[in-house]
Parts: structure tokens; C-alpha cells; sequence
């Protein structure tokens, strides 16, 4: 992924498009002849060629969203300024407002650490630095910063890691210097307050931070941005950075003033049409002969400096301190030397000279140098550069990312919190304050507005789970690079919970008869994933759920809801009560878990449970479709089966459950397709069956059918008497096929007559489509066998596989390359709960899960690779999901705790080889370097005796916390 910005101009460009005069050179002097350029060309090679060991390529990530930026991993440019002290100058997008782990490749292909010392506020720059002493085989050069070259018409080299290529050579020629600061976008970053150089040069992705050489090899800009469709490229010019890099070099604080104001540059054509008097653009001009336009404030942001001054939008900026500035140059040197202090300033406004007294704050201080990790959501204090994007003042809290935050709303962006619980947050002082004071357990809510809608408020409920939901302060220190971490770890109690009383609303429909009541079996399950973990990311899941035992208080959810066993659950009863939950079994194949909550936690209630109806639903039969609409109403859906098929969910590239070996009833109501979870019930308001809702393969629509209620009969039941559901399982998926292939695979006429005496719906087999890894079967049976018989009973139904969830030893019979084989086949216990979890370098590593056996012929490792955060070194150094480890420091690591063990010896900021084999068996050896300050080391491990059913140990973590573990 590169970090080149792309140019997209969604403010309007200020440039207007126009042809200008940037210098008085006669067109002779401003073109060499073509001898001129001849013999030029020796000398750049020999400039680029000196260039070369003062240019490097970064390599980097972002382990945290911040100011707008997502995590990340990504390249880029930057070159040698200061040899003696290993000071490199970059752009700011590269180095980021935010943390920051990279790395710096030499021209010898010599790997330094970097970390981040400064960048700047607005400007498109900031510095890294590494330690000369580290380069061992290559004599450095730095590049001198040579603002007063750029000029237009000179040729220039812009030497750099474009496109991820080392080194490449691009030319181009400065068309222009003084344009005004290309737009990016609105939530993101942007330069402002400074001129542009502009040329023609095709660059790309990588070339972020390259120097810009002229003739000379001195660097005259530092290259920024481009448009993705043309030949154009943008140039930081480096007065201001020049003069950053000085103090920088004597030890000092970079200051840089502020008055809150965006000025940009206009020609003399322009600035008349705002009423400029006739005289004044005659006092200029003679001021600055070469001058073409003026300054003209364009955002003045709301309670800042100049808007308490007076400065108004479209102001021109005549004088400061009784000087006429027209250039940014100019106008930034004022305000970097008045930090603090005030300026005078005089603006033209209607053809009126006003003079205004504008305090000049420390623009530093508008920018985050702190961020709070609210489990895996990220916020911090509102900056000036997304203040600037949308005119707002530079106050509030910014959710840099929301998901557990923003629960109904956790793909939300540009979020600004107001209120947390009712209570005011002005900064993340206040946020951290407020949420300490939360209860765990707790349900609140959060209000807020987005920046692309300012005008509307918002309000999402948010589930507070304190054992989940780890907060830590992470301050920057640029003496380390390291942003610090303090982990907070006061929080209130969960208060002792009362029974509330609730009552659901009347069904106003008279089509439902009496199938009404099993309105008020129907709860709202919601589903806090803490951790990403058997293919799905952590955050929020919304289903619904039907209550099917009220004593024991069990309830029926389909796993599009809860589709692993790490989870923090709770139910919504009547929209007006909300419990806590606890999962008490999820099927491995049929699309529901079970859920508990307490029933003394429910006072006086309407409540009831669903009554099983003894007859299942068959084609051609009515029934009645009693759900919720996303507003909470109860609906009914008079409706008609009409057909039972097979389930046929595709298989996902990164292995995550799916129901298979079911068949479904599809109804005849399109209507149905529109809500996701319903009861089926007959006139006297049994239930029949359940509409649920399917996990499908990426990239494609939920799939949503009924499923038979009869197939949670045998898990319910054991519950009922309190015991824990040990079915078995064949492991196997099936498929159906039709005789006639059963016989073109060798099935006797014998056979197809048994067959045919055989009562069904349909004339069809099983075939076994796969067998799980490591299952009893696998080895017994094979993929394309057709099974003929069960324990001497025929299959020709999904259904006749349901005898496999009671008995040891099935005896079955299958055609297998056209012979009748005999075969006495053991089960195996179903077990879908994830036991551990390793979080290492930002994988999360656990067994491998029934996704993974499901799809895989072969198990090479114990150790299997569920998910990949973004940002991280795993990320950055090419670890994928559904890989397996196989090795560490070339060690085997043939289970999670053969792995603990291994990378407990490894050290901090060193590599570590590890060996991978890819989920289509191909090895991959990969390097990885360790940030155990980001990313830490720690297990999750199941514990009933805790209060979350889960104990954390940190394996790997020299600051001593864990961000988004338990304790």
C-alpha cells in the first residue's frame, strides 16, 4: 500500500487554472539551448549518483487509527539531511501525527531503525532519526535543503522508492511555484498556509518523501502528492523545513504560531472582485514587483484567535506589524517568532483598511500528543487540522475508531463525541474521567454528530463490559519515539442487579389468531465479539432470539448472532430490559446456540416460552411468520412453505463456520427476506420452526431460511435436565445426489429397488463432499463416498444422519469406486469452544477450529493463524489468516504451548524467523521484527472460575501492560 496522496480536490482549487508570471527572466534566459541540455546530462548522472547514499526507503506501520489515518503498513521516501546526527527528512503523512514503528534501507540494503523526532503541525514534513554508528559498511551523504533554487522552468530528479521500486529516477520540470496547497479530501490530512511547487513528472505510490535535485544535487523540494490521472506532481517547497531542521540541530523547540485562520493565495484579478481599492494594488505591486496576488483569509475557524479578533472570510491581509506581506513565507515567519505574543494586522475588507490585534497561539498544542484504547476503539482530543476540514473549533473528543464505542454505528467516521452517560466530554481528561464513573455491566449511552453531517445528532446505546473493555492512556515521548503507555485500571462495580418488571406491546394484527403469543417469546440478543478469533473480527452483532425454556432461562439464537464461543452476551427483553447472558452451546453443524440468562433478574412478566410443535412443517403447508421489525414491532407474515432444500453455503477463503448437512424450508412470502430472525407457528401457536439468518462467504448477501425446530430438540433437552449437550458427530459433510449417478457409481439394482421401497420425498443419496481433519472418520470413510445405510436403516435424508449425535459406532455401508463397503465408523464429541488464544505480534493465533478441519486435508501445524490486525508486525512483514506455524526461531511449534514457550526467549526489536505453511500447503519462511511496547505477547485462556470465563497472561511485554486483554 503506498502513502503517495492522491490528489482529490474536494475543496475548490484556488489556483483557478490560470497561466502566471512567477518570475520577470526574459524567455531566453529562462530555456537552456540544446547544447546546454547535452551536456547536462553527464552531470546528472554523476548527481543522482552521489544522491544515491543519502536517499532511503522507509518501511513502516501505523499500529493505531489517529487524526483521520487507519492502521497501516506501508513505504516510502525520505533522504539524509543531517549525516553527523542521522536526521532524515520525510513527509508528515509518512512519519503521521500518531505512532509510528519503521525502518530505514540504505542504498546498500544496510536496515537501521528510525524513530520519529518531529512533524510538523500542518506542513507536509516532519524528521526521523537513526543512529549513524549502526551503518556499518556504506559512507552516508546528506543531501543539502536549497530552498532559494526553486525556480520556475529548472530541470529537476526526483530520486526515490516509487512504486516500491528502490531507486527510481523520475524527471520532471517546474511549471509552477506558487500554487496554493493541493486537497486530499475532508477526513484526512491536508497542508494549508503555504505555497506549492507544481511540475510535471509521473510519480507514484513510494515516492513520498523523495528529494527534489536540481542540477546542483542539492534538494529544492521535497515531493508530497500528485493526481492519480495526470502527469502532475506537487512539491512541498523547504523554507519552513530548512528552518525546522536548524533548531532541530541546536537542541531547540521547533515554534510554530497559529491564529486559526486558512489563507490562500490570489491573483490581483481576483482579489479586485472583493472590492481591493485601485490604490492599494498600486502600493503593492510597487512593494513587491514580482508580487501577482495577495492573501485572502478563506476559513476562519469558529472561538479561535482570529475569529475573536475579527478577522472575517474573505479579509485580505494587507500588513503585519506595519509590514505588506503578500507570501506565506513571510507571513509564517511572523508568526513563528510571536508565539504567545500578538500581531497587528491590517486587512482589507469592502475596499476598507481595518486594523485588528491577533493573539498567536502554539499551534503544537492544537495537534493530539495523547490518545485513549477504550478496548479496540481509539479517541483523542479533537486536532486543528480535522477542525480546519470542516470549520469547527478546535475542541471536543475525536473517535479516531469506534467500533466498540459506537456499537450500533462502529463503521461510523468522523465522529465527535458530546456526551458520554449524559455527562459533557470537552477532551479525553473528561472521557476517561466519565467512564471510570460507568458501572460494569452497565448500558449507556453515547451522543455525538460526524463531520460530514454537522447539522444532526446522534445517540447509539453501548454495553459497558470493563473485564473486555481495557482502557490506556498512550502519551508521545520524541525522545524515544515510543508513544508511553498508562494502563487505567479504576473502574466502578457492577451494581447488584433487581428484577425489573416487563410487559410486551399488544400484536396489533388479528391475521395472527393465535400464534400471536409467541410475540412474547421473542427477545433481542446482542453480542459483544471481544476478540477477533475462528475467522470473524471482534465488535458488535444484533440478532434476535426466541425464548424456549422460561425457568432456566434458555433462548434460541441462530450463529449469524453468536458465531464463536468467545463472546459477551446479553438480551433485550420487550425493549425494555436488558440482562446479562451466557452461552451454554453452540451446534457444529445446524445454523443455533443456546443462551442463558438469569430468570430472577425478571420481575412480574408477560413472558412465556415457546410451545415445540410435535409435527413437522412440510411443503405446502401454511404457517404463520411472527417477527420484529428493526423498530421493534411485532409483525405477522401469513405465509406458505414452499419447498425443503439442502443449505449450501459456500466456503469462505478464510475458513469461518457455516452451517452445512441441513435442509431448509424456503417461503413463499418475498417479505420474509427482509427481517432476520422470526418464529414459524402453526394455528394454536406451536412453533414450527425458526427463520434464521446464515454467516455466507465474503462479498455476498446473507442467506436467510427456516430451519426445522425439531433440530434443536436434542441439545434442548439435555439442558432441561441441566446437563451439558455431548453430542456426537460424524464430522462429515454430505451433499445429495440422485439415484441415477448413484448407479452410474456402481449402485446395485438390488439396492435402488430397497431404495425405492423406501418412503421420501425425493430420489436421492448422500455423497460426502469432505470429512474433518483429525475426526474418528477421517481415514474410515472418503470424500465421494455415497452412504447407503446407518446402523441398517437406509439415508435418503439429511435427517437420517441424526443418529450419529447419540451412539459411539455407527455401522454404515457406503459405495465407494463402485464396490459396497462395510465399515464401523466412531464418532467424535462435539466441541465447538475455543480453549486459548496467543496474541503475538498482531496475530491471533489459536487450535485449529471447525472451520479450518472442515476445509483442510491436512493439519501441519497446531498452530493456525484466525486473524491479522492491520498495523502490525505480522501485518507488515507478510503473515496471512489461515496460515499455519510451524516453526519459530527455527523451532517446532507443534501446539500453542510448544509456541508460548518458544517466543518467550525472543527478544524485544529483534527478528525472529519463523516458518509458515500457507492454508493451499505451500511454505512460506517469513522474518518478523518484535514491538512488544505495541504489540505485546499475551495468552487467553478458558477459566469458568472468573467472572468473564477467561484469564489473560502476558508472555511478552517489557512496559509491563496489555492493552486489550484481562487481567
Amino acid at each position: 500500500m503506498d502513502v503517495d496522496m492522491p490528489l482529490v480536490e474536494a475543496h475548490a482549487d484556488h489556483t483557478n487554472g490560470k497561466r502566471r508570471r512567477t518570475s520577470n527572466c526574459s524567455e531566453e534566459s529562462r530555456f537552456p539551448s540544446k547544447q546546454q541540455v547535452l551536456s547536462d546530462v553527464p552531470k546528472w548522472q554523476t548527481v543522482s549518483e552521489k544522491a544515491f547514499n543519502g536517499i532511503v526507503s522507509i518501511r513502516f506501520y501505523v499500529p493505531a487509527s489517529f487524526d483521520g489515518d487507519s492502521p497501516l503498513c506501508s513505504e516510502a521516501t525520505g533522504f539524509i539531511v543531517d549525516a553527523k546526527r542521522g536526521i532524515i527528512l520525510t513527509n508528515r503523512h509518512v512519519v503521521g501525527p500518531g505512532p509510528f514503528v519503521g525502518e530505514a534501507i540504505m542504498h546498500d540494503h544496510e536496515e537501521i531503525s528510525v524513530r520519529a523526532i518531529y512533524r510538523d503541525p500542518i506542513h507536509d514534513f516532519g524528521f526521523l532519526q537513526f543512529d549513524p554508528s549502526q551503518v556499518k559498511y556504506m559512507k552516508i551523504e546528506e543531501i543539502r535543503l536549497a530552498p532559494e533554487n526553486a525556480r520556475v522552468g529548472i530541470d529537476v530528479r526526483v530520486i526515490g522508492n516509487d512504486a516500491g521500486e528502490k531507486l527510481s529516477i523520475l524527471n520532471g520540470s517546474i511549471s509552477r511555484v506558487d500554487r496554493n496547497a493541493p486537497a486530499y479530501g475532508q477526513i484526512t490530512y491536508n497542508d494549508f498556509n503555504t505555497f506549492y511547487l507544481q511540475a510535471a513528472s509521473s510519480l507514484s505510490g513510494g515516492s513520498s518523501g523523495s528529494p527534489v535535485i536540481d542540477i546542483n544535487g542539492d534538494a529544492v523540494a521535497l515531493q508530497a502528492g500528485g493526481r492519480c490521472e495526470e502527469a502532475t506532481n506537487f512539491f512541498l517547497p523547504l523554507d519552513r523545513v530548512k528552518r525546522a531542521l536548524g533548531l532541530i540541530q541546536d537542541g531547540k523547540h521547533v515554534p510554530r504560531g497559529t491564529i486559526q485562520t486558512e489563507f490562500i493565495y490570489e491573483t490581483f484579478d481576483e482579489i479586485r472582485r472583493t472590492g481591493l481599492p485601485e490604490d492599494i494594488e498600486a502600493m503593492v505591486r510597487k512593494a513587491y514587483p514580482e508580487s501577482i496576488g495577495m492573501l485572502l483569509a478563506s476559513t476562519v475557524l469558529p472561538e479561535g484567535p482570529s475569529s475573536a479578533a475579527g478577522i472575517e472570510p474573505s479579509d485580505v491581509l494587507l500588513r503585519i506589524d506595519g509590514e505588506i506581506v503578500t507570501h506565506f513565507v513571510l507571513f509564517e515567519k511572523y508568526l513563528d517568532d510571536n508565539v504567545g505574543g500578538s500581531l497587528s494586522i491590517q486587512v482589507v475588507r469592502n475596499g476598507e483598511i481595518i486594523d485588528l490585534t491577533v493573539a498567536v497561539q502554539d499551534m503544537h498544542t492544537l495537534t493530539p500528543s495523547q490518545y485513549v484504547v477504550y478496548g479496540s476503539s481509539v479517541v483523542h482530543n479533537f486536532s486543528y487540522q480535522m477542525a480546519y476540514s470542516c470549520n469547527l473549533p478546535v475542541r471536543g473528543v475525536f473517535v479516531a475508531s469506534p467500533t466498540e464505542l459506537l456499537q450500533g454505528m462502529h463503521k461510523a467516521v468522523g465522529v465527535i463525541l458530546e456526551k458520554v452517560d449524559g455527562k459533557t466530554v470537552s477532551n479525553i481528561d473528561d472521557f476517561v474521567c466519565v467512564m471510570q464513573t460507568i458501572p460494569d455491566h452497565s448500558q449507556i449511552s453515547i451522543d455525538f454528530f460526524t463531520i460530514d453531517d454537522i447539522h444532526r445528532k446522534k445517540s447509539v446505546t453501548m454495553y459497558v463490559e470493563h473485564q473486555w473493555q481495557k482502557m490506556s492512556v498512550y502519551t508521545r515521548n520524541d525522545s524515544t519515539g515510543y508513544w508511553d503507555c498508562k494502563r487505567i485500571t479504576d473502574f466502578a462495580k457492577a451494581l447488584d442487579p433487581t428484577p425489573v418488571n416487563v410487559r410486551f406491546p399488544i400484536m396489533d394484527n388479528d391475521n395472527a389468531g393465535k400464534a400471536a403469543k409467541v410475540s412474547h417469546s421473542i427477545v433481542k440478543v446482542h453480542n459483544m465479539t471481544p476478540v477477533s478469533a475462528e475467522g470473524y473480527t471482534s465488535g458488535p452483532r444484533d440478532g434476535y432470539g426466541v425464548i424456549v425454556d422460561a425457568s432456566k432461562g434458555l433462548v434460541v439464537v441462530d450463529q449469524y448472532t453468536v458465531p464463536t464461543s468467545i463472546c459477551e452476551l446479553s438480551i433485550i427483553i420487550a425493549s425494555s430490559c436488558t440482562i446479562p447472558a451466557k452461552l451454554k452451546f453452540l451446534h457444529p453443524t445446524h445454523n443455533f446456540a443456546i443462551i442463558q440468562y438469569d430468570p430472577a433478574l425478571i420481575g412480574e412478566s408477560d413472558l412465556c416460552e415457546i410451545e415445540l410443535s410435535p409435527t413437522p412443517l412440510k411443503p405446502g403447508d401454511p404457517t404463520h411468520m411472527i417477527t420484529q421489525s428493526s423498530y421493534g414491532d411485532l409483525l405477522c407474515i401469513n405465509t406458505v412453505v414452499t419447498s425443503t432444500v439442502p443449505i449450501r453455503i459456500g466456503r469462505s477463503a478464510y475458513p469461518k463456520w457455516r452451517g452445512i448437512n441441513d435442509e431448509v424450508m424456503v417461503l413463499d412470502s418475498p417479505k420474509a427476506n427482509d427481517y432476520y430472525f422470526g418464529v414459524l407457528a402453526d394455528d394454536e401457536g406451536r412453533a414450527q420452526a425458526l427463520w434464521t439468518t446464515y454467516n455466507a462467504m465474503e462479498d455476498k448477501k446473507a442467506v436467510r431460511a427456516a430451519m426445522s425446530i425439531q433440530a434443536i430438540k436434542p441439545a434442548l433437552e439435555l439442558l432441561k435436565r441441566d446437563e451439558e449437550p455431548r453430542l456426537r458427530s460424524l464430522n462429515i459433510e454430505v451433499s445429495v445426489v440422485s439415484i441415477a449417478k448413484a448407479i452410474s457409481a456402481g449402485l446395485s439394482a438390488k439396492r435402488v429397488e430397497e431404495l425405492q421401497q423406501t418412503r421420501s420425498s425425493r430420489n436421492v443419496m448422500l455423497r460426502i463432499n469432505s470429512i474433518e481433519s483429525l475426526s474418528r472418520a477421517s481415514g474410515v470413510l472418503e470424500d465421494l463416498d455415497i452412504i447407503i445405510s446407518i446402523n441398517g436403516k437406509s439415508v435418503r435424508t439429511i435427517s437420517d444422519l441424526d443418529v450419529q449425535y447419540s451412539h459411539d459406532v455407527l455401522d454404515m455401508v457406503v459405495l465407494r469406486q463402485k464396490k459396497e463397503l462395510t465399515l464401523q465408523v466412531e464418532t467424535t464429541e462435539c466441541d465447538r469452544n475455543t480453549n486459548k488464544i496467543v496474541f503475538w505480534a498482531g496475530a491471533a493465533l489459536q487450535a485449529p477450529y471447525k472451520a479450518v478441519l472442515q476445509q483442510s486435508r491436512k493439519i501441519p501445524s497446531g498452530v493456525c493463524i484466525a486473524s491479522i490486525a492491520n498495523g502490525s508486525p505480522a501485518n507488515m512483514y507478510g503473515l496471512q489468516s489461515a496460515f499455519w506455524i510451524t516453526h519459530v526461531a527455527h523451532k517446532a511449534t507443534p501446539d500453542l504451548d510448544t509456541f508460548e514457550r518458544v517466543i518467550s526467549e525472543c527478544p524485544d526489536n529483534t527478528y525472529i524467523s519463523v516458518k509458515t505453511m500457507s492454508f493451499e500447503m505451500v511454505p512460506v519462511v517469513l522474518t518478523i521484527k518484535m514491538c512488544y511496547h505495541y504489540w505485546p505477547t499475551t495468552s487467553l485462556t478458558r477459566d469458568p472460575s472468573s467472572e468473564s470465563g477467561w484469564k489473560s497472561r502476558i508472555i511478552c511485554d517489557p512496559d509491563g501492560v496489555s492493552n486489550n486483554m484481562l487481567d
